[in-house]
């Protein structure tokens, strides 16, 4: 292996650090965004929909009670599909608002719609709004606005 020198230690030293800063900087911001990135203006709508969000009234993995989490949810909210597979669904899709806390899943015909017709479009997903309360089971409504790719 051939020996450095003294500027290119320098360089190294300086460099190196600053480089996996720099990575970790971009791996923490790549994520963030979603609908808000999306330009409405710049963008074709072919899908404006509104649905209700499903299994509402099941706890969380974590422990977390769904019904807690919608009670404390606003109109306009945005918020994040994420894939959730199951043995009984592959198509999963789980319903979560901007603090990861998951609200309940799309009913499993449009999940399967949205993986397979929709992966890759922008989208627009917002708290239409929170219904229940009192002595019924909250539940919550989404907009859905889909764009073309």
């Amino acid at each position: 292996m051939k020996k450095l020198k003294t500027w290119q230690k320098v360089l190294l030293i300086i460099c190196y650090p600053v480089g996996i800063v720099y990575f970790i900087i971009w791996l923490c911001n790549r994520n963030k965004g979603g609908a808000a990135t999306v330009n409405p203006s710049k963008l074709t709508v072919i899908r404006d929909f509104n649905t209700k969000v499903v299994g509402v009234t099941f706890g969380n993995d974590d422990g977390s009670s769904r019904q807690a989490i919608i009670k404390n949810c606003k109109a306009g909210e945005d918020i994040i599909f994420k894939p959730v597979p199951t043995a009984e669904y592959p198509d999963a899709i789980g319903v979560f608002n901007k603090r990861g806390q998951q609200l309940g899943h799309l009913n499993a015909e449009l999940a399967a719609e949205m993986k397979n017709k929709y992966p890759n479009n922008p989208m627009s997903v917002t708290i239409n709004n929170i219904t229940g309360g009192g002595d019924k089971s909250y539940g919550c409504n989404l907009h859905i606005i889909i764009y073309a790719v």
